[in-house]
C-alpha cells in the first residue's frame, strides 16, 4: 500500500516532528509492508527524521524573499500552472508522480488548516492548499487527520474550504472547538468525526543527556517568539509576555522548594526558533542553581520522556502541553492559538488557559500558585480524561483503516 503523508512542516518543530513520527509510528503498526512517503516543505532537513518512510519534496516550495506580495504572485502563480498541469495529466514533478500514483492521501494533524483572509489563504496557506487540491484532482481519497480546522474570512475563501472539506473522504478535527466550528461550517456534511491529536500516542524514549533531575517539585516552560499577527504594538506585547513568564520564575524560585527547567521545543527554520527567547530568559537567572536551560537537540520522543520527569508544566507551545498531559503532568497553558484552548478544554484543565496576548504577570502567578496547590486534584482529572483522549486519538486510525477497507467510516466501540 502507497501511503502519502501531505503537509509536513519542519523535524526541527519537535511537536509537529511527533505528529508525523506518531502517524508513521501507528501506520506500520496497522500496516508494516506499506510504503509511506511525507511530503516536507524541508525535505533535506527532514530526510530520515520520521521513522520507516521516505521524505520527499513539496510541491511549492518556501518562498526565501522577503517581499509577501511577490511570495503571493510567485505562489498563486505555481498553483495555476499545477493545477492546468494536474489537469492535463502532465506531472509538475515527481511528488505530483508519487500523489498520483498513492491509494490514499492523508494530511499530516496540525492547526495550519484556517486562512482569516483572503492574503493569508493566497500566500503561506498556498503550500497547503495545493497538496490538497492535487490530491483530490487525481480523485484520491483523501484525510484531513486530527486537525485544527478555522477560522476562515472572507467569502472566497470560505467557499473554497468548503468545497476541499466536502470532497474530503474524512475530516477529523482533534478537539472540540474545531468540531463545534466545523458543524456550524459545513451543518450539512457527514464526513467528520471527532477525535484527538495523534501525538498523544507518542511512545517517550529515555534521553542520553545529563539532566539533573532533582528530588523536589520539577517545574518545565516552553516559550515562543510569537509575533502577535493583526495587532500593532507586537514589540510591546512580545515583551510583556517575556516579563510575565520572567516574573513567575522568579515568583517560583522565591516561594517554592522547585527546579525550573526552560526547554526549547522548536529550533528553526528560520526566526520561529525558542532557542533565542529561551536563552535570553535564562540569561536572567544565571546565577540562581534552581533553574536550568535544557537546550539539547532531542527528539520528540525524547522530549516527551523529558516532560514526563515534571511535576507541573507551563506550556506556550500546544505539543508540549500535549506531550505533558499524555504522560499525566498537569499543565498550565498560555495559549496563542484556539487549538491549545481546545485541547485543554478535552482534558478538563479549561480553567488553566491564559491568551498570550496581554497576559498579565499576576494572572499567571495566580494560574502557577493555584495548579501548585492543585497538583493531585489535577492528576486525578488527567487520569480520568486522558486515557478517554488516547481512545479518541486511535480513533483516527480506526476511521482511516475502514476508509481503506472500503467501508461507510463509522465510530465503533
Amino acid at each position: 500500500m502507497n501511503i502519502i503523508i501531505s503537509n509536513a512542516y519542519c523535524y526541527l518543530n519537535k511537536g509537529d516532528a511527533g505528529i508525523i513520527r506518531a502517524m508513521v509510528q501507528e501506520f506500520k503498526k496497522e500496516y508494516p509492508d506499506s510504503n509511506i512517503k511525507v511530503i516536507s516543505l524541508y525535505k533535506d532537513l527532514d530526510q530520515g527524521k520520521y521513522g520507516d518512510c521516505e521524505v520527499i519534496d513539496c510541491l511549492i516550495t518556501p518562498y526565501q524573499g522577503k517581499s509577501r506580495l511577490m511570495k503571493t504572485i510567485r505562489n498563486v502563480f505555481l498553483f495555476c500552472l499545477i493545477y492546468l498541469l494536474n489537469v492535463l495529466g502532465v506531472p509538475f514533478n515527481s511528488t505530483s508522480k508519487d500523489i498520483k500514483n498513492a491509494d490514499i492521501v492523508v494530511s499530516c494533524g496540525g492547526g495550519y488548516l484556517k486562512a482569516r483572509n483572503l492574503a493569508q489563504f493566497l500566500g503561506d496557506f498556498m503550500y497547503h492548499y495545493v497538496q490538497f487540491t492535487t490530491a483530490l484532482q487525481f480523485r484520491k481519497k483523501l484525510v484531513i487527520y486530527a486537525q485544527t480546522v478555522g477560522t476562515f474570512g472572507n467569502a472566497f475563501v470560505k467557499s473554497r474550504i468548503k468545497n476541499l472539506l466536502k470532497k474530503s473522504s474524512l475530516v477529523l478535527p482533534r478537539e472540540p472547538i474545531s468540531y463545534n466550528y466545523l458543524c456550524d461550517f459545513i451543518p450539512d456534511a457527514k464526513n467528520y468525526f471527532h477525535t484527538s491529536d495523534i501525538a498523544f500516542l507518542l511512545e517517550k524514549k529515555e534521553v542520553n543527556v545529563d539532566i539533573p533531575f532533582q528530588q523536589k517539585l520539577k517545574i518545565g516552560i516552553t516559550m515562543r517568539t510569537w509575533n502577535f499577527p493583526g495587532e500593532a504594538d507586537r514589540a510591546g506585547l512580545l515583551e510583556n509576555y517575556k516579563l510575565a513568564v520572567i516574573n513567575t520564575i522568579k515568583h517560583i524560585s522565591a516561594n517554592y522548594n522547585a527546579s525550573i527547567y526552560i526547554m526549547p521545543q522548536v529550533i528553526g527554520p528560520g526566526p520561529d526558533n525558542d532557542l533565542l527567547i529561551s536563552r535570553e530568559v535564562y540569561q536572567e537567572f544565571l546565577n540562581i542553581d534552581s533553574v536550568h536551560l535544557v537546550d539539547d537537540d532531542l527528539s520528540p520522543e525524547e522530549l516527551k520522556y523529558v516532560y514526563s520527569k515534571m511535576d507541573l508544566f507551563i506550556g506556550t507551545r500546544m505539543h508540549s502541553n500535549i506531550f505533558a498531559l499524555s504522560e499525566l503532568v498537569p499543565c498550565v497553558a498560555i495559549s496563542y492559538d484556539l487549538k491549545t484552548d481546545g485541547i485543554m478544554q478535552a482534558v478538563g484543565l479549561g480553567d488553566y488557559v491564559l491568551d498570550i496576548k496581554g497576559i498579565q504577570e499576576r494572572e499567571l502567578i495566580q494560574k502557577v500558585d493555584r495548579a501548585i496547590h492543585s497538583l493531585d486534584s489535577m492528576k486525578e482529572i488527567l487520569a480520568l480524561s486522558v486515557p478517554k483522549i488516547k481512545d479518541k486519538s486511535r480513533l483516527n486510525n480506526v476511521l482511516l483503516n475502514q476508509l481503506i477497507k472500503g467501508q461507510l467510516p463509522k465510530i465503533v466501540g
